[in-house]
């Protein structure tokens, strides 16, 4: 574990009811509880946050790209650490979803 990736690990989650926001660093992805859409994507400052926007908001977690392999900022990084998250919570269960 190197200081460089420390912010990575610093993940939190936040139930709003209808869905959930994930933040990892400066970046936040907020998931539809049930559907697994992705509603939003925020923070960072890096120049690709408004293309992974575009990339990723109204489609389905499961379905979606992972943001490290659409970009390379560290944004990226922190945004793929969030969306990770994300997505076990949702394959989990704990977004409303279930396998049954």
């Amino acid at each position: 574990d190197t200081p460089s990736t420390r912010p990575l690990d610093a993940v939190k989650t936040f139930d709003f009811g209808d869905s959930v926001m994930v933040r990892c660093g400066a970046l936040k992805i907020t998931v539809e509880k049930g559907s697994g859409l992705i509603r939003n994507i925020s923070g960072g400052g890096c120049p690709d946050v408004p293309f992974l926007y575009i990339e990723l908001v109204d489609k389905k977690i499961f379905e979606a790209n992972r943001p490290k392999e659409l970009g390379y900022s560290l944004c990226a990084l922190s945004l793929d650490r969030a969306f990770e998250e994300a997505l076990r919570l949702y394959e989990s269960g704990h977004l409303g979803h279930s396998s049954d």
